[in-house]
Order: structure tokens, then C-alpha cells, then sequence
């Protein structure tokens, strides 16, 4: 958006019903100039209609994976290379979709862009997520094609073994596909990307995100690396230490070692950050802002599946109620608190009073 352009929507803001003759006259340029620049205004979105109905572009937008989650519960301490007793779960997950529900919980008016199979996984997840309250319409279903599958294996005490994960038909969402969804991103609140993607994905949505801050999920250490390059257009980002240390490349020995790797991303230009240590909590830090740690929330822990994705949604919903980082990363934590108490990837439970309540609890 122009100069010009951000003067006359401020103009019709403050007076959706002025006619195009005044708007000139304040400007001090001709009428048929002001119907171009509205013209203009709505072809990109910011206004609908008829009586300049303003969009007040609410939303935010997710772009990641879409997975259906295959989880095994161990009840016992696990014996290798034989059955152990326990429980397996399938459960709607993927990073992206994780953190769209989760949003949508949170209240969000929350998009979902991704690529499901054609499958009975896929009819799943569709109904489950649209049901949780996220928009599902710009998600790409894909003939002949098999939905994201993961498969974890948890021990007695809710940590993740080893897992597996299908997920070739992520890499199918090219630039070419996100282009059908640029005024949709171009006009969100925000936007959410995970590092499922493939790095022409990528590319295209840091290029092309215009001014929307942009939140991301690394989702491993071996994908991690993807957006090394793309770190001046991060807003808030949100690794754990293995992820730090592979980006930055700053060997993290102890815990003494994050402030100085948190300096070396802020000097690539990440405002925000957040690196989560476990059960030593999470180290927090804005560029030319607060930092410090914020202690983990006692929690017993069923699963730990999907911690991280609440984690990262609790950032956005913080930021978006204007909070400050230290009292966003409490809300993620929180958030986290929730899903690691529950066996379902996303806690159904999660809302903005509960996570209030466990934060009040804390006082």
C-alpha cells in the first residue's frame, strides 16, 4: 500500500460514508484520482462492498502440515524388539493443523493452508478441524493421494521414543498453490509457518508476506535449517535448544550458553524468540526488550505430543492481546500445561479461562 493509499483509508476509517468529492478535496487532488485509489483499495482487500465496508482483516493464517497421529502408550517401562502392553490413539496432529486448532480454541478466526489426501485419514481430519472452528477452505485435498501419517511411540512416563512420519505430500503445496492464497495471507493479522515445507514454499511466503508478522514453528532439528536464510523476516520464532544450536550454529553445553545464542539470532533480525529447555523452562528475549527465564508449570504429564505447537499458539494469542513477551511466553506455557495433561494432541479443553486459571493458580 502507497502513500496515498494509507491516506485515503484512513480518511474512509474514520468516515465510511464520505463521498469521493470530499476525500479530494482534503487531498487536494480530483475525484477521478480518489475512485482509482479506491478502486485499487479494493482489489487488495481492505475495502468490500458497497458504503466502503471496510475488511478488518481479523484473521490470522496457518500454513504446515496436516497430519492424522498414531500414538502407542506404554504402561510399563518399554522392553525392545517385543509387544509391550498399552494403548494406541489416533488423533487428528501436524504442526500446522495442531497450532490452527489450538487458535481456533483460543477464539482466533483462524485459516488453515495445506495438503490432505483424498483418503479416510483425510475426511477425518477435514471434519474434526472444521468442527474445532478452523476455516478449512483453502486446504488442497489431493486425488490418489495418501494423508500425512505420524507415528510416535511414548514410554511409561509420556515421553517420545521414536517416531515415523509420511508426510511426502506436504512437499506437493507448491508456489504455484499459495499463490491462489495471497490475498488471504497479504491481509491476516499474522502468520504461522511451520518448517514441514518445502524451501521453495518457504521462499514464497517470506517473499510474499508483505507486512504481516510472521511466526515460526521449527518443528525439528533436521528441519530446522530450512529457514537460515529467512531469519530477518521472523518475527517470533520458537525452537527448542537442539534447534538453537543447529541454527546459529552455537554449541548450547549448558543452559549459561542461550543468552549468547539468543544475541546471534537477534543480530539476523528475529525480534522475538523463545527457546523451551524442558523442564528448565523457557529462555525469552526481544530484541531491545525483556529477557530471562520463565520456569515451567508443574504438570503430570499423559503426553507430550503437541506441547510445542500450544506453546507456539499461546505466543500468537498473546501478542495479538497486545501482552508483553514475558506475559505471551506464560500463556504459552500454559497453554502447553494444558495439552501435556491430556492424550489428545490438542487439548478439546484449551480456552483462554482455563489458561487464565492455571496462571492465577501459579500467583
Amino acid at each position: 500500500m502507497n502513500q496515498r493509499e494509507k491516506q485515503i483509508l484512513t480518511i474512509i476509517r474514520k468516515d465510511p460514508f464520505i463521498q469521493q468529492q470530499v476525500i479530494a478535496e482534503m487531498l487536494g487532488i480530483t475525484r477521478s484520482s480518489v475512485a482509482g485509489y479506491i478502486m485499487t483499495l479494493t482489489q487488495k482487500g481492505y475495502i468490500k462492498g458497497k458504503g466502503y465496508l471496510l475488511s478488518e482483516n481479523n484473521h490470522v493464517v496457518v500454513v504446515g502440515s496436516c497430519n492424522m497421529d498414531v500414538t502407542g502408550y506404554s504402561d510399563e517401562k518399554l522392553v525392545y524388539q517385543d509387544s509391550n502392553p498399552g494403548k494406541i490413539r489416533c488423533t487428528p496432529g501436524g504442526v500446522g493443523r495442531n497450532i490452527a486448532e489450538n487458535l481456533a480454541l483460543l477464539g482466533l478466526d483462524t485459516h488453515l493452508i495445506s495438503m490432505i489426501g483424498d483418503d479416510f485419514y483425510g475426511a477425518q481430519l477435514i471434519e474434526h478441524t472444521r468442527k474445532a472452528g478452523v476455516n478449512m477452505e483453502h486446504c488442497h485435498v489431493i486425488k490418489g493421494d495418501s494423508t500425512s501419517t505420524y507415528l510416535s511411540l511414548l514410554d511409561q512416563s509420556g515421553e517420545m521414543v521414536i517416531a515415523i512420519n509420511d508426510m511426502d505430500i506436504i512437499n506437493k503445496l507448491t508456489p504455484s498453490l499459495l499463490n491462489e492464497s495471497k490475498q488471504l495471507i497479504q491481509h491476516a493479522k499474522l502468520l504461522i509457518i511451520d518448517c514441514n515445507l518445502q524451501q521453495e514454499a518457504l521462499t514464497w511466503l517470506f517473499n510474499n508476506a508483505g507486512e504481516v508478522p510472521i511466526f515460526v514453528d521449527t518443528v525439528s532439528a533436521f528441519k530446522s535449517h530450512k529457514i537460515k536464510a529467512w531469519l530477518s523476516y521472523i518475527h517470533t520464532l520458537k525452537p527448542n535448544r537442539l534447534e538453537a544450536e543447529i541454527l546459529s550454529g552455537i554449541k548450547i553445553e549448558t543452559n549459561d550458553d542461550i543468552p549468547k545464542v539468543v544475541d546471534w539470532f537477534h543480530q539476523q533480525g528475529v525480534q522475538r524468540i523463545a527457546i523451551s529447555a524442558g523442564a528448565d523452562g523457557v529462555y525469552y528475549s526481544e530484541i531491545n526488550g525483556d529477557s530471562g527465564w520463565s520456569a515451567s508449570i508443574p504438570t503430570d504429564i499423559v503426553s507430550v505430543t503437541g506441547a510445542g505447537d500450544a506453546m507456539l499458539a499461546g505466543l500468537v494469542q498473546g501478542y495479538l492481546d497486545g501482552m508483553s513477551f514475558y506475559q505471551s511466553v506464560r500463556f504459552g506455557q500454559a497453554c502447553s500445561a494444558l495439552t501435556l495433561s491430556s492424550e489428545f494432541t490438542n487439548n478439546p479443553n484449551l480456552s483462554i479461562n482455563c489458561v487464565q486459571n492455571i496462571l492465577e493458580s501459579l500467583s
